[in-house]
């Protein structure tokens, strides 16, 4: 019945995390693009196209991390009988910030370096003017390169991401 409780309690933080981030995720693209929550409607469908490629694309990011933070979870289990919550807690949170921060260093980065490479190309302003065909190509170029750096970021989080210390003498 404790691996039911661990395994409801990871569903919750992994979902009010995951609304948190992508809460944050929104509220930084509006700012980041100079716009307001109502400009994003039907008259515009660029942008929404566009800012759902980026979200799609962090989610899938994070997506690669649960696995981490579920061998955790069992290291956390297996060898520690009190404050077990608060460690699942803990170590979740850490490893979705910094899965979080590295996502959007990546689709900043490769925004950045896709739109230093099209000068011909406005991405904003066309973006702003409703240019469907420039949002789908922007989204598909992001999330293909998110498709091919999601392994090299979950290889870098379990490298650097904190595990719990846990010694177990027998």
């Amino acid at each position: 019945m404790e691996l039911v409780y661990l395994a409801l309690s990871q569903i919750i933080i992994s979902i009010a995390l995951s609304i948190v981030i992508m809460f944050i995720s929104y509220k930084l693209l509006l700012k980041l693009f100079k716009l307001k929550d109502q400009k994003i409607n039907n008259d515009n469908l660029a942008i929404s196209i566009f800012f759902s490629g980026i979200i799609f694309s962090i989610g899938y990011l994070l997506s690669g991390i649960i696995p981490s933070i579920i061998n955790t979870i069992e290291l956390i289990r297996i060898h520690k009988e009190d404050a077990m919550y608060f460690e699942i807690f803990k170590y979740s949170s850490i490893a979705l910030l910094i899965g979080f921060l590295m996502s959007c260093i990546i689709l900043f980065t490769s925004f950045t370096l896709l739109k230093s490479m099209t000068k011909y190309i406005k991405e904003i302003s066309e973006l702003k003017q409703n240019n469907m065909a420039v949002a789908l190509l922007l989204s598909s170029i992001l999330i293909a390169i998110t498709l091919i750096c999601k392994d090299s970021l979950i290889f870098l989080l379990d490298i650097y991401v904190p595990q719990p210390d846990i010694v177990k003498f027998d």
